[in-house]
């Protein structure tokens, strides 16, 4: 990870605990796969930051565990996909429920790529109301041969 900006923000409207939020900043691996049917994210990081999901080409929707380590699902599709950006439309119920459109996008060296995440949450813990907008943070990422 090269760079990140406003994520600490997102997990406290999440309501994330402590814990949870300092491993999501130390995460250290963000592996991305593709075969002709589905695109695939690995992630792997400090403590109990992991994620394993895989998303179909054909907009079918996936039920993913929720990457907050909540009970329960989140409901994801592709609903943009091209050779160097793919869009992700995601949705998961309370607690602390919302959603989030991300996208992933190489760069024309195809050596960064950055992870963009709008967001929108049910209740921002940090202030007990709905949000009238949604949120944008990002993450930078550099490859690695």
């Amino acid at each position: 990870k090269v760079d990140t900006v406003g994520q600490e923000k997102a997990m406290l409207m999440l309501g994330l605990p402590y814990v949870f939020r300092k491993g999501a900043n130390l995460l250290s691996t963000v592996l991305l796969t593709t075969d002709s049917t589905a695109f695939n994210i690995n992630t792997k990081g400090a403590l109990v930051v992991s994620i394993k999901e895989s998303y179909a080409y054909d907009g079918a929707v996936s039920a993913c565990s929720r990457r907050d380590k909540r009970w329960g699902k989140h409901q994801g599709k592709i609903v943009q996909a091209t050779n160097d950006k793919v869009v992700l439309d995601v949705t998961w119920a309370d607690p602390h429920g919302g959603h989030l459109t991300e996208t992933f996008e190489v760069d024309k060296t195809g050596k960064e790529m950055t992870h963009t995440s709008k967001i929108l949450v049910n209740e921002d813990a940090t202030t007990g109301k709905k949000p009238t907008e949604s949120y944008t943070y990002y993450s930078v990422y550099k490859r690695v041969d």
